[in-house]
């Protein structure tokens, strides 16, 4: 069972209004809306709040959580969003959507701020407050296989309470990213084949396409200590790198988190080609590797990866 996800609308006035679009009907649009309105400040809010900035729109990004990208390590987090104001980008965070109504002139999004109502105006809104699992018309109930409203319940090998019947990718809720529902298909065929693998799905490299981009693998300092990790932070800043000097792209910095043995537990990146540069840890933590080891490994230079080398022997 692979059916994946659609898009969840907050249960507000006006939240499926013909103005209210998702991430789908954003990449139809034949024209630019001069303001647009994000209500949602994770990955898919973040990224086309970019593009249509870029674009020209006067966007303003509407966050429940108190800080964008919620899942993601807050330094990474709270230096994307100075980066994206200083673009042009309005946010407002710790702020709950109450309803969406048409005006004269667009739509008003209204939002509770710190205990006040307040609102924006848009030509459009954007509804990006994350996906659900499209269990609809699946008639699960029918076979007896468990889910839940975030998705059907599966174990390590993908397979669900019913022999022989699977679930894989965002339909089971795991994590929803193309590259991990890939690999869960593949330990899914191994299962099925008798084939034992050594992939290791509790490491998967996430990224924000914006600009700067952000990316990250492993755990954040806050889910580190929720766990009772001892741990060390690592950080190197792309001013002090030469390629990010030359390509103009000095803003961004790497840390990489390590516990007591000196092992990888988690990296984040905020900067040029970051999508990019988080995969050498995440060899590394497949590897079970040591911030040592990775102190040790040459880098060419002058070249963006030296700032994970800078951060492991800082």
């Amino acid at each position: 069972i692979a059916t994946g996800s659609q898009t969840k609308f907050l249960p507000i006035e006006g939240a499926h209004c013909e103005g209210v679009v998702t991430s789908t009907e954003m990449l139809n649009l034949t024209e630019v809306p001069r303001r647009l309105c994000v209500i949602g400040g994770g990955v898919i809010g973040l990224e086309f709040a970019g593009i249509y900035r870029s674009f020209g729109s006067e966007v303003t990004v509407v966050e429940y959580c108190k800080e964008i990208l919620p899942n993601f390590d807050r330094d990474i987090a709270k230096r994307l969003r100075t980066s994206l104001k200083k673009r042009g980008i309005t946010f407002k965070t710790g702020a709950a959507v109450t309803a969406v109504r048409p005006t004269d002139g667009g739509y008003s999004v209204f939002y509770e701020e710190k205990g006040k109502e307040s609102s924006t105006e848009a030509d459009l809104v954007l509804m990006a407050v994350g996906r659900a699992a499209h269990l609809k018309s699946l008639n699960l109930d029918d076979i007896g296989v468990a889910y839940t409203p975030r998705g059907i319940t599966v174990d390590e090998n993908m397979q669900t309470n019913v022999p022989g019947v699977y679930a894989i990718g965002d339909i089971n809720g795991l994590c929803q990213l193309a590259h991990a529902a890939t690999f869960q298909g593949f330990r899914a065929v191994n299962h099925i084949c008798g084939t034992t693998d050594e992939i290791r799905l509790d490491i998967v490299p996430a990224a924000v396409f914006t600009v700067p981009e952000a990316a990250c693998v492993g755990l954040t300092e806050e889910q580190a200590a929720e766990r009772g990790i001892a741990y060390t932070a690592h950080k190197a800043f792309y001013r002090a790198n030469g390629k990010a000097l030359t390509m103009d792209a000095d803003d961004g910095l790497a840390k990489i988190l390590c516990d007591e043995q000196g092992h990888i537990v988690g990296a984040h990146i905020l900067g040029a080609h970051a999508a990019d540069l988080i995969h050498e840890v995440a060899v590394l933590m497949n590897a079970n590797a040591t911030i040592a080891e990775l102190s040790r490994c040459i880098h060419a230079h002058p070249a963006l990866s030296e700032i994970l080398l800078a951060a492991a022997q800082a």
